[in-house]
């Protein structure tokens, strides 16, 4: 149950998969001993990412494996980790532990057997309709050379642009809600994106939920009244009455939403009107994508439609 009290605190995880058991190289201490065998069970471990970015270089070229509490520490060579023949998996996860909107699941890809993997390298491509109780939310990031978890003097440098991410909907065992390395997860048919962290937040306004296309590190106090964070159904929902007055007394989740158009269009105005609650689409030229995914995330929080003004054209004004 240790994987689903992480999930729960709704921050992102660091998730190390070994799709088969693997023995390495490594040291503890990395002070001139020889290597020694390190055991890496088959599955998934994970650790909190405030936790694994502290002293995960212990050596030039190491890099910490996530072991538990009774299992020695092991730096084993990083490319071990992160190189193209990598035995093992790395990516840093932020996962719902709800379940996911029933419009999601017509915008799936093909499904794989097996925890997502980098460039879907050794995944294994099935036939299998998506079970909507054995599925969660989550957006994965994948390391990069120059980003999270390169070396930042011993210790991991955090998640930055240069960490490519993508939507899933990953597999879920029915008895616990815990992740299942071995079951089918589905990615979601959208666009990977890059992690960027959030604009300067103010202690009161909690971050973006997780399916917003730019990330924050760590979730703040949320609006008590706001429904829990999740992937949005796709923007446009007919049944849903429109915004008015009950919408307007949601001041933090307005707020926030006004942080990052702010922050993903370098704008100083913002784009939402709240008397009309309608949106200026023009304005968000070329950040259409990010247009669709936040204004779902706000609709589904105040549960109900915002107004689109004028059309978002795809390439950026010159």
């Amino acid at each position: 149950m240790l994987l689903l009290s992480l999930l729960a605190a709704e921050g992102f995880l660091v998730v190390q998969y070994a799709p088969k058991p693997v023995s390495l190289r490594g040291c503890a201490e990395c002070q001139g001993e020889p290597d020694d065998v390190c055991e890496v069970r088959a599955g998934l471990q994970a650790q909190p990412m405030g936790e694994y970015l502290k002293a995960r270089w212990p050596a030039p070229g190491r890099l910490k494996l996530i072991r538990s509490k009774a299992e020695s520490d092991c730096a084993v060579q990083a490319k071990a980790l992160l190189g193209p023949g990598a035995k093992l998996e790395l990516a840093a996860v932020r996962m719902q532990t709800a379940l996911p909107a029933a419009g999601l699941l017509e915008s799936l890809g093909p499904p794989v057997e097996g925890w997502p993997r980098r460039l879907q390298r050794g995944t294994k491509a099935v036939s299998r309709k998506p079970d909507r109780a054995l599925l969660r939310e989550a957006v994965v990031c994948w390391p990069s050379e120059q980003g999270w978890p390169a070396a930042a003097r011993g210790d991991a440098r955090p998640l930055d642009a240069t960490n490519r991410c993508e939507a899933w909907l990953l597999a879920v065992k029915a008895e616990t809600g815990e992740p299942d390395a071995g079951g089918i997860s589905f990615p979601l048919r959208r666009a990977s994106f890059a992690f960027a962290p959030p604009a300067a937040a103010t202690t009161d306004v909690p971050p973006p939920p997780a399916a917003a296309v730019r990330e924050p590190s760590a979730p703040a106090a949320r609006e008590p009244s706001a429904p829990a964070a999740q992937t949005p159904d796709p923007p446009l929902r007919p049944a849903a009455p429109a915004c008015g007055d009950a919408a307007r007394a949601h001041a933090a989740t307005l707020d926030r939403f006004d942080q990052w158009d702010l922050h993903i269009r370098g704008a100083t105005r913002a784009s939402l009107d709240r008397a009309s609650f309608t949106l200026d689409a023009p304005a968000w030229t070329g950040h259409c994508q990010e247009l669709d995914v936040l204004r779902g995330v706000l609709e589904q929080q105040l549960s109900c439609a915002v107004s689109v003004s004028g059309n978002c054209s795809a390439e950026a004004r010159r």
